[in-house]
């Protein structure tokens, strides 16, 4: 066979990429927990496809200086298995420009196959569609090739729909090969939504569903069910993540998150679905502060006195509040800037601001017995949202009486965004709904705020859920005080 680098010079435009041993191995054991074998095969390809072109991906942009945002996190980390374990395909995206590489291991390339709910579910249709082939064996002969891709357009109007499989097929002489010339030139899908969307499920009709899906004899759910109630049902994480329990014969139990945790050194213990809120929003400008890329770039004492003097009391609220936030971008080493914002959190009268001087100590004194914490999350609410992606972000910080704060968010990923109208976040603990906040719309019935806030005290070992819902579709998380 082949060696790779013989491979890449007689398809020269064709992207290769090498697969490791210890990928190969990683990716083994991390597809093992599935239903059957088709799905620990198609969890096992697409681990290997999300962690060879992500790296390759970033690199290319950072060599062409492109200064995008590559976010593989569009199904949370700890939701890759439910995804996998049912629908072939890893999404990508990068400033908006929305992808899904399709892999596959076999050697006829006459064709590329896309299953039909990354093209007719209309929040999980895409601008490109890459075709990859995976080739496992020793060293060099163990590769990941992008043989080529389409558009959502060529692949709607050329592409061959067999209901069979549920799959749309398109011929490779279509196929563009230059991968470059897509990322240099992207041309995102501008074509109207399409008017049929899925259906939305009553919960019990989907409790059914999730019932007759999840029996061993059903090995392709995908294909057991009508579309139209099939899209409903994977478009929904809760729904898809207790498909996935299911198959598995796993228990219903939900996951319960310790907060304390968090404030006991939160980045070494919490796992991998909560992310640095700094790592998943998309930043406005902060101006001529330290930002996190230079992390090494040194403070004067005289920057961080004039920021110490704006803390005083007889400035106004809003400055005060301002000053103690960028103290946590720049304060970092600073015993200066640790004791005014310890000061600020015991003397401001303004709530906000003693939030902004409790999250401002976790960033530069995460140590500090008062320190903040402020953790992020993507939710998927699936069509209901369209477009617009969103976080639910909760910031802790200790109180009197052994008691924390809390405080919940749900706000876009790009500050360009709206949330839309009629989105519930709801704070449950023992069956009630004890705090509920909705958002509004304007005159044109379009969603005109931007985040949906709550905050609470609970007392010690206080376990609720947060919910946040819009329509049919909701996401919930369990939590203990």
């Amino acid at each position: 066979m082949l060696k790779l680098r013989k491979l890449a010079t007689v398809y020269p435009n064709q992207l290769w990429l090498n697969l490791s041993q210890e990928l190969q191995l990683e990716a083994w054991q991390q597809s093992q927990p599935h239903a059957n074998a088709a799905a620990r095969c198609q969890a096992y390809l697409n681990y290997l496809c999300l962690k060879t072109f992500i790296p390759w991906l970033e690199a290319w942009l950072a060599e062409a200086n492109e200064a995008k945002d590559v976010n593989h996190r569009i199904f949370s980390a700890n939701t890759w298995n439910s995804l996998w374990d049912v629908v072939n395909g890893t999404p990508i995206e990068w400033q908006g420009l929305r992808l899904v590489l399709i892999p596959s291991e076999t050697s006829d390339l006459e064709e590329f196959a896309v299953p039909r709910e990354w093209v007719d579910i209309p929040s999980w249709r895409k601008d490109y569609y890459l075709a990859v082939q995976i080739n496992l064996g020793e060293q060099e002969q163990s590769w990941l090739r992008v043989w080529g891709y389409a558009t959502y357009e060529k692949l709607k109007s050329l592409g061959i729909y067999d209901e069979g499989d549920r799959s749309y097929y398109l011929n490779q002489k279509v196929l563009a090969e230059d991968l470059t010339q897509m990322l240099l030139a992207p041309q995102p899908d501008t074509s109207p939504q399409a008017e049929e969307v899925p259906q939305q499920l009553p919960a019990t009709v989907a409790q059914e569903l999730l019932a007759q899906l999840s029996k061993p004899e059903i090995y392709s759910p995908r294909l057991a069910v009508p579309f139209e109630e099939w899209a409903a049902l994977l478009t929904n994480e809760q729904w898809r993540q207790q498909l996935y329990n299911q198959r598995l014969g796993l228990t219903a139990t939900v996951a319960v998150m310790d907060l304390r945790q968090w404030l006991q050194k939160a980045d070494r213990v919490i796992e991998e679905i909560w992310q640095a809120v700094e790592t998943l929003l998309i930043p406005l400008e902060l101006g001529a502060v330290r930002s996190a890329e230079n992390p090494d770039q040194t403070v004067s004492p005289e920057a961080i006195a004039a920021l110490i003097r704006l803390l005083q009391s007889d400035r106004p609220e809003k400055e005060r509040c301002q000053a103690a936030g960028v103290l946590g971008q720049i304060g970092m080493g600073h015993p200066a800037a640790i004791e005014a914002l310890t000061q600020l959190l015991h003397t401001a009268k303004d709530e906000e601001t003693r939030w902004e001087a409790a999250l401002s100590l976790g960033k530069i004194a995460p140590d500090h017995p008062e320190a903040g914490v402020s953790k992020a999350r993507l939710i998927d609410l699936g069509m209901q949202l369209g477009d617009c992606q969103v976080a639910l972000i909760v910031t802790i910080r200790p109180k009197k009486e052994e008691k924390i704060g809390v405080r919940l968010l749900v706000q876009p990923i790009s500050p360009e965004d709206k949330l839309p109208p009629h989105l519930t976040l709801s704070v449950i603990a023992d069956g009630e709904t004890r705090l509920q906040a909705q958002t509004r719309s304007d005159e044109q019935g379009q969603g005109k705020d931007k985040i949906l806030q709550l905050g609470f005290s609970p007392p010690p070992g206080t376990q609720f859920q947060v919910r946040v819902a819009l329509n049919e579709a909701s996401v919930s998380e369990y939590f203990l005080a």
